[in-house]
């Protein structure tokens, strides 16, 4: 996974709680943190966010065309 919050790229599956500071929900939590900046990432908003990212790309590119 890479932080979306300092860019670091870290295997979340070896981290300890999820990278958790105990905040108390354990359970109902599915955000993942970055243990280089603590930033609370959200596993499920990967594949979304890489549509947000192709899509500027495609304007920044049509843009430049222009």
């Amino acid at each position: 996974m890479i932080c979306r919050m300092c860019g670091f790229e870290f295997d979340e599956n070896q981290l300890e709680n999820r990278g958790c500071t105990s905040c108390g929900k354990h359970d109902n939590c599915h955000q993942v943190h970055c243990p280089n900046c603590g930033f609370g990432n959200h596993p499920e908003f990967e594949e979304e966010f890489e549509f947000i990212k192709k899509l500027k790309d495609k304007f920044r590119k049509r843009k430049s065309a222009d």
